[in-house]
């Protein structure tokens, strides 16, 4: 089992990737291919992130550290 501090960890690596991907104007110069592209990336780091931080939340009311 991972610990919260990795939880977080992976939580905030998406963040920055969603981030990187929004700011990147390259990504959005490939056509509809590469947009449509970026917005499912974007859609499942999302959905990712929603699980972890119902682990971490389940984990912590908890009180498991």
């Amino acid at each position: 089992m991972r610990s919260l501090e990795d939880l977080n960890n992976e939580v905030n690596h998406l963040n920055l990737e969603i981030r990187r991907l929004l700011l990147n104007k390259n990504h959005f110069n490939k056509g509809l291919v590469g947009k449509i592209a970026v917005v499912a990336t974007i859609s499942d780091y999302r959905e990712r992130i929603v699980k972890l931080q119902r682990e971490i939340r389940q984990r912590s009311d908890n009180g498991e550290y």
